[in-house]
């Protein structure tokens, strides 16, 4: 109907390939826009790329969501285990069927599921959000950062001495949230102080030129700069200067970084259960934007406030996921 309604404006006009593809797009997009009617059942593809807690729990977290829509929803689960093969497999058998949705959960799901379909909404969950995301057409979802204005408001609340930010990374992703934390730093009257690196060899000479300059250094998801090999190094640095870390996780913090931000896996699951609902009532994919965890838990570390001679407001200690 869409091109007959178009050819019919213009009963000579040729379509180039350019403006058929567009007119495919925009026809995919008012479809996957339908709402679902209450006596139907709505079917949705679920790839857990991981068997553990979190993924479990986000999708807890979505079923029940999920619940308060009238619509009796059927879910054929697909456990990837981590799996690459897995997981394309998976991919094929889903294109085989007619799913109203695809919520997938982890990096590996969520890369197979962006690369290879395309005319079925997804929601994706539990990543750090990627390229393959931001342009897709038809997906959206929670990744697993948090804002930076979140971040550094949680920092103020923790910290309210704190003058200057510091911090490194690699990859030239991350310089599109170092640009913006070099906004909101200037709007919360921080001074941000980065270095980039190429190489991890390169850490120790970025440490060494924060180190007079840094109230506290950030840690960011940056895995040239923050992994299971560069932590020790790291958390020696923090200890001997006496300069806080913000660690990624209640295990650097169990290491010793001063406190983490950590994530309510049920909460995100939640949350793409709303944007499920929203697609599913009619909302196209792309009027609703990638979000970030709106729960907000943390950890501790007291030993290392002790060492660096912070004092916790009583509440912020009171309120801890986690103290170590």
């Amino acid at each position: 109907m869409l091109f007959e309604n178009i050819l019919a404006i213009n009963p000579g006009a040729t379509l180039s390939p350019m403006r058929i593809i567009f007119i495919l797009i925009v026809l995919l997009l008012a479809l996957s826009a339908q709402p679902i009617s209450p006596a139907e059942e709505v079917r949705v593809a679920v790839l857990l790329s991981h068997d553990a807690l979190p993924y479990s729990s986000a999708l807890e977290g979505f079923r029940e969501n999920l619940s308060a829509s009238k619509a009796s929803v059927r879910y054929d689960i697909y456990p990837l285990k981590g799996d690459v093969s897995k997981a394309a497999q998976a991919v094929e058998d889903i294109k085989k069927k007619n799913y109203h949705l695809i919520y997938s959960l982890g990096t590996l799901a969520a890369d197979t599921v962006l690369e290879k379909i395309t005319d079925v909404p997804v929601i994706t969950g539990l990543t750090m959000g990627t390229d393959k995301l931001s342009k897709s057409l038809n997906a959206t979802g929670v990744v697993l950062d948090f804002s930076v204005r979140t971040q550094f408001e949680i920092m103020k609340r923790f910290l309210p001495e704190v003058k200057t930010v510091g911090t490194i990374y690699g990859y030239s992703q991350i310089q599109q949230m170092i640009d913006t934390a070099g906004h909101v730093a200037k709007e919360m009257n921080f001074r941000l102080e980065v270095r980039k690196i190429s190489s991890p060899g390169e850490i120790p000479a970025a440490l060494d030129a924060i180190s007079n300059k840094a109230d506290v250094f950030w840690g960011i998801n940056d895995n040239m700069v923050f992994t299971p090999e560069t932590a020790k190094h790291i958390l020696l640095f923090s200890y001997r200067n006496r300069i806080p870390f913000i660690g990624l996780s209640s295990e650097w913090v169990k290491a010793g970084a001063l406190y983490s931000l950590d994530r309510d896996y049920k909460s995100i699951g939640a949350q793409c259960g709303e944007m499920a609902l929203k697609i599913l009532s009619g909302s196209s994919v792309s009027s609703i934007p990638v979000a970030a965890p709106r729960t907000v838990i943390y950890s501790l570390n007291l030993k290392t406030a002790e060492h660096m001679k912070i004092n916790f407001p009583e509440t912020v200690v009171k309120n801890a996921f986690k103290i170590y």
